[in-house]
Formats: structure tokens, C-alpha cells, sequence
């Protein structure tokens, strides 16, 4: 069965009381959106995507969204433009940021959704994305609330980034499949979602070990790691907190990039593809980990 049939397109989500979600075209609030990325990030100048850039890919069938405030204050954007691979066209989605002020209304999910209405108005059934996989909270957001898929893994993918949240790791990152119309993205669409499986029945492939002292679950140390299973699914674990890591410890933070991208590459080369993120029990506090599946990427 393929699960990329086209199936029909659910309306995207209202966005909560007192915001609005549109395209942007015109350049003085596209403008804007460069002020936004250094307050979201905390980009210098010569790391912000550019007015001239948004207009250009705008343009070339692309898209930018606005999240606005019903001040009219422009609290978050999407910025997404089209490509191509060997298997046809999609949408790369470059950015998604939100004030963190506003992070907390849920407007991050509906930018996404109405991007994906918009993309596949564009006949794009899939949009692509990179990010960290070590931020938990972005891992989440994107495999529970989303359904994306992962299973390609790059190693430093923009080289040295100084970038108030990116600076102090080399910039690995996964590479996200979003098939638009598959069964996956539609439960999430529509408020549900498959139960997520039970971390004592998985075993780990890389697990997570409680630091020394009385550090809380911040500080755990990635476990050696085991790259001989071939079990159906298998677990990642990863840090709950990666920036705190980066300020407190971080050398352990560099221990868990060097340690997940090793069982990252290995399973990913083998056919493995990320599908969900789960919360497991654990001692000093919860583990964040990855599923990963020996049926790979298949939406």
C-alpha cells in the first residue's frame, strides 16, 4: 500500500484568538521578518535571511507567512521555497521562528499547517526540513504534532554557526520528510495520533546514564553506544535539555552529538528512519528518546 496516495485535504487549524495567519509579499513587512530572525535567534546581520532573498523566492513559487498579533505586531513567520529531488518536486521549509513571548499560543503548529495547505495548493506533496536533532522540544513538535519522518543525517551541515541557540556544536542535522497526504500527517491534522509505543518494550540503542552526583536529569551522559541490533524498532535517547547542557556541561553535550550521530548514521545507512519521539521513565528524571524503525521513512 502507498501510504502517499492522495487523500483529502482537512482545513488547516484556526489560529488562537487575537492572531491572524497570512502570506507576506509586500517588502516593508517582509523587512520585518529579517528583525524577527535576530530576535528569535539571536542572528548577527550577516547570518539573517535577507529582504532581497524572501522577495526572490517569493517569486520563484515560494512562500512567506506571517503570524501577526491583532496589534498588528508580527510575532512569526515561515519562509519556504521550491525544489527538487529524484523523486519530484516539494517545498524546503528554511525557517519557522515565533517571539518567544508568543510561543506559548501554538502559533509555531499553525504556521506549519497552513503552509502545508498552501504547498499542496502548489501540487507539492511533501515539504523537507532540517533541524537539531538534540532539541528535544523541536523533536517533538515536529514527529508528535506534525507526523514528519526522518532518516537522513548530516553531519555539520552549515560548518561553525555563532547564532545565540546553534553556537558551541558542530551543526548537525537530521533532514525531515513531510509527506502532506499521508495517513500519519492526517491523524495529526486532525487532533490524533497512533499510540505512541512503550519504552520497556524497545530496546535501547543508545541509552542515557544518570550523572554523577546530584545533578538532575539535564546532565545524564549518553551510554556506549549499541550498534549491533537489528530489532524492529529501537530507541535513541537523547539530552531533555540541550541548551542548559551546552551552558553547564559542555562537554557533555559534545559527548551526546558525537554519540547519536555514530547510531544516527549506522541505523539510518541500514534502512532505520526516526518516527516518533517518547518520554521514558527514568531516574534522576524523564528520558527524551526517538523510535527508530527497521521499516524506514514510509510515511
Amino acid at each position: 500500500m502507498d501510504d502517499r496516495r492522495p487523500a483529502p485535504a482537512p482545513p488547516p487549524p484556526d489560529p488562537p484568538a487575537g492572531y491572524a495567519i497570512r502570506p507576506i509579499t509586500d517588502p516593508s513587512t517582509l523587512r520585518r521578518c529579517e528583525a524577527l530572525q535576530a530576535a528569535v535567534w539571536g542572528m548577527g546581520a550577516d547570518e539573517i535571511v535577507p529582504l532581497a532573498q524572501l522577495v526572490a523566492a517569493i517569486s520563484a513559487g515560494g512562500q512567506v507567512l506571517g503570524a501577526f498579533h491583532e496589534d498588528g505586531e508580527l510575532v512569526g513567520f515561515a519562509y519556504a521555497f521550491p525544489g527538487r529531488r529524484a523523486d519530484g518536486p516539494l517545498w524546503y521549509s528554511h525557517m519557522l521562528g515565533v517571539l518567544p513571548a508568543h510561543q506559548s499560543a501554538g502559533l509555531g503548529a499553525c504556521l506549519k499547517w497552513a503552509q502545508r495547505e498552501a504547498a499542496i495548493d502548489a501540487g507539492v506533496e511533501r515539504i523537507v526540513w532540517t533541524y537539531d536533532p538534540l532539541q528535544a522540544r523541536n523533536a517533538r513538535f515536529n514527529f508528535d504534532r506534525l507526523g514528519v519522518v526522518a532518516s537522513r543525517y548530516y553531519v555539520d551541515y552549515y560548518g561553525p554557526m555563532t547564532d545565540a541557540i546553534n553556537r558551541g556544536l558542530p551543526s548537525d542535522r537530521f533532514e525531515v520528510d513531510w509527506w502532506l497526504r499521508s495517513p500519519r500527517v492526517l491523524a495529526r491534522l486532525s487532533g490524533g495520533a497512533p499510540p505512541a509505543p512503550r519504552a520497556e518494550d524497545l530496546p535501547w540503542a543508545l541509552a542515557a546514564a544518570a550523572p554523577e552526583g546530584d545533578a538532575g536529569a539535564w546532565a545524564m551522559e549518553p551510554a556506549a553506544p549499541d550498534l549491533s541490533r537489528s530489532d524492529a524498532r529501537l530507541l535513541v535517547a537523547i539530552p531533555p535539555d540541550l541548551g542548559c547542557l551546552k551552558a553547564e556541561r559542555p562537554q557533555t553535550a559534545l559527548r551526546w552529538r558525537e554519540a547519536t550521530r555514530g547510531v544516527f548514521r549506522h541505523y539510518f545507512a541500514r534502512g532505520y528512519a526516526a518516527t516518533a519521539v517518547i518520554r521514558a521513565a527514568g531516574a534522576p528524571g524523564p528520558r527524551i528518546a526517538y523510535v527508530v524503525d527497521a521499516q524506514g521513512g514510509t510515511p
